[in-house]
């Protein structure tokens, strides 16, 4: 059993892709946030989402390809969620193009890996970063009241992971690092007026990412000699509630109470630092586990 976690962490993957879509939309509809604005989730969006996966997807298929079940587990991963796909369009009335999802993480996973296996984990790495900002944009004001206080936006869902993703890139240079933090900064830009994202949670977006990655890549960078677990830890908690009171003073100021964007601020930071570090406690596992079976061989 436990020899096939990869093929099970495999196929989880994909499925965590095609069904995130339609999580993603009920949350949007159940909301009057701009992710509501459509009757489904834009393509471009669902493209998005099956990115997210691609980090995860690379190193498992790395460990399939190792032991020669590649090829049995791609081909299981494309059946299965083309079912999936079937059952809930016929039984929810999802879109049959969430299929699109998975499909993507295969592709962008195999295509790092064949064809720019040097960078593949880099590029790998900045692609769910970029791709969580776009997302986390995406959903910004779709909020989830939290039991006792604060409103939790599904977007600090996704930059929760932002932080540690990034924190990654570090390890290839902090040019590679600055130049990720432009590139989502330019696509979230062209993704808000392509989705006619009102101007002010625009520049909100654009500060907040510039403003908060600019501040955690310095001090990650002063703690470089630390362990990696306490260089997140620091870098963000000087990150994240930049990034949190940033974007919501631009964005709501006006037109929310100081006492609702306090709940904002609250649940976002709160979300952002578990999720982060959760994110960070899984990656030093996963990289402990590839460095034992490079040992190994």
């Amino acid at each position: 059993m436990l020899k096939a976690r990869p093929i099970f962490g495999y196929l989880i993957s994909t499925l965590a892709a095609n069904l995130g879509c339609s999580i993603l939309l009920y949350l949007a509809q159940s909301d009057d946030g701009v992710a509501a604005a459509s009757a489904t989730l834009p393509l471009i969006v669902v493209i998005f989402m099956g990115g997210l996966f691609t980090g995860a997807l690379y190193h498992l298929r790395q460990r399939l390809k190792e032991r020669g079940w590649l090829p049995g587990t791609l081909l299981a991963a494309l059946g299965v969620n083309a079912v999936v796909s079937s059952l809930t369009f016929l039984a929810l009335g999802a879109s049959p193009l969430f299929f699109l999802a998975p499909l993507t993480a295969i592709l962008m996973s195999e295509l790092y890996a064949r064809f720019l296996p040097d960078d593949a984990a880099m590029l790998a790495a900045m692609t769910v970063y970029i791709l969580c900002t776009l997302l986390a944009n995406f959903t910004f004001d779709t909020f989830i009241p939290l039991p006792l206080f604060g409103l939790l936006s599904v977007g600090t869902l996704f930059f929760g992971v932002t932080f540690t993703q990034r924190d990654r890139v570090h390890r290839y240079g902090r040019t590679q690092v600055y130049t990720m933090i432009f590139v989502a900064a330019l696509t979230n830009m062209l993704l808000s007026f392509y989705l006619g994202i009102p101007l002010r949670f625009l520049l909100a977006g654009f500060l907040a990412i510039v403003l908060a990655e600019a501040a955690d890549t310095e001090v990650y960078q002063r703690f470089i000699s630390r362990r990696w677990l306490m260089r997140v830890a620091t870098s963000n908690a000087v990150s994240i509630p930049i990034d949190s009171v940033t974007f919501t003073l631009i964005a709501f100021a006006g037109t929310l109470s100081l006492a609702a964007m306090g709940e904002i601020i609250f649940a976002d930071i709160l979300a952002k630092t578990v999720i982060g570090l959760l994110a960070a406690v899984r990656l030093v596992r996963r990289d402990r586990h590839t460095s034992s079976l490079a040992n190994a061989t």
